[in-house]
């Protein structure tokens, strides 16, 4: 049914889309439920007023035309469908046209984690739309509880029509199927985590494809992340602060202060870039000495090869991505490596006595990149390793005097820092 700005008297009949009018202005109390299949022509133009609009489970809308809603409340049965090739306008109530004293609001959406949307959304409020946990209008169905009880799964674009046309996790999941995307997004008009981990931008991402979570935990906050993933899969991305993530740094001036949590369905490899805000910077960051840093458990952060293609933007490849949400691995920060003091050892002697064993270089973990030669004295290489791990024990060496070269790296776009000196391998060592 297509309502116009003359009815005065909207009767309200449960399943066939006709409406119930308070008589106020303000349209409070006033509501729509539809529970039947309706088409919407091309051309036409489908209008919803009511302070409550409401989908019921037999509700089987295809739109090839157009269908706008003012509505404060938007509450979608799980196994309500919707598709078609038009459009849904989400309005601000303020500016409804039936109910001019209608306050300005949020629009507030329970999708009941129900079926794929297959419509253009073009969602222009710019008071938000916030994923809410709305009442049951008395249909009675199985709907779920928890993160899933409002959230919501598209499988069409999504369009951020306005500034301010922001949409608020609030602890629900927004779900992208295959063919779902988000369009106009930027940092006026973004989705908010609310600094929560309880609510995530999920996206079924296709071989050989990037997507740009355009998240924050805030409202201009933007630190969206891209994920491009080795094969098709199904991800998870959030944002918080360091006290909401729960995750600590040693010294959290290094930091930012900002945590991505991400995760899929299955685990698998990603390209990851994080974008973030100078102004959550902590005193000693240094956004070209940053690196991704990924959780590894009790307060202790793995870096990761990193580039720095332009200020506040950091890239890592090859990352793999965990499934279990609660994993230590799931988490993502950056965080600028300290000027650190190598201690270079000038002789170790490893004759298996637990002491002293292996070529010890203290402070080589807090670098992300490092490379080791060994050469004797006529300057033939006796060992090469990249990525050294404190572990060579000479096996294999006479005693005497070697010479090494030791390259490190504190990011991956920062030059090489290069040692050189000499070392004596006695075996027989007595104090």
């Amino acid at each position: 049914m297509k309502l116009t700005l003359p009815n005065l008297f909207l009767l309200f009949v449960f399943g066939f889309g006709l409406s119930y009018n308070s008589f106020a202005q303000t349209g409070t109390g006033s509501m729509t439920v539809d529970n039947s299949t309706v088409v919407v022509s091309a051309g036409m133009t489908e209008q919803r007023f009511s302070e409550g609009t409401y989908f019921g489970p037999q509700a089987n809308w295809t739109i090839d035309g157009v269908l706008e809603i003012w509505s404060r409340n938007i509450w979608i049965a799980p196994t309500a469908v919707f598709s078609g090739s038009g459009k849904i306008i989400i309005h601000n109530p303020g500016d409804n046209p039936l109910y001019e004293s209608m306050p300005n609001s949020s629009t507030y959406i329970d999708g009941n984690n129900g079926t794929f949307v297959n419509l253009l959304i073009e969602h222009g409020n710019d008071r938000n739309v916030v994923l809410e946990d709305v009442s049951d209008p008395g249909f009675g169905t199985a709907n779920p509880v928890g993160v899933r009880s409002a959230s919501l799964n598209l499988n069409n674009t999504l369009n951020l029509n306005v500034n301010g046309a922001n949409i608020i996790l609030n602890g629900h999941d927004l779900s992208l199927g295959s063919a779902g995307t988000l369009a106009n997004f930027s940092r006026d008009r973004m989705v908010v985590t609310s600094n929560s981990n309880q609510g995530h931008l999920v996206k079924e991402i296709g071989d050989g494809q990037s997507f740009i979570f355009p998240v924050g935990l805030a409202e201009r906050d933007y630190t969206p992340a891209t994920l491009t993933p080795k094969r098709a899969g199904r991800f998870h991305v959030s944002v918080q602060d360091y006290f909401a993530a729960a995750k600590q740094l040693p010294n959290e001036e290094l930091g930012m202060d900002r945590v991505w949590h991400i995760f899929g369905d299955n685990m698998q490899e990603a390209s990851v870039t994080l974008q973030h805000n100078s102004n959550s910077n902590g005193s000693l960051f240094k956004d070209e000495k940053a690196s991704v840093n990924r959780y590894a458990g009790q307060n202790v952060w793995q870096p990761l090869p990193t580039t720095n293609p332009t200020l506040g933007v950091h890239s890592t490849g090859d990352v793999s991505i965990f499934s279990d949400m609660l994993a230590s691995g799931t988490f993502f920060t950056k965080i600028t490596l300290p000027n650190v003091a190598l201690s270079i050892p000038n002789l170790f002697t490893p004759n298996g006595d637990g002491n002293n064993d292996t070529f010890e270089i203290i402070g080589l973990d807090q670098f992300i990149q490092n490379s080791l030669v060994i050469v004797n004295r006529w300057g033939n290489e006796v060992y090469h390793m990249n990525n050294y791990q404190n572990n060579w024990s000479g096996e294999g060496l006479n005693e005497g005097t070697y010479f090494y070269l030791l390259k490190v790296k504190n990011a991956d776009n920062s030059e090489w820092v290069v040692y050189k000196g000499w070392l004596t391998l006695i075996r027989e060592f007595k104090k």
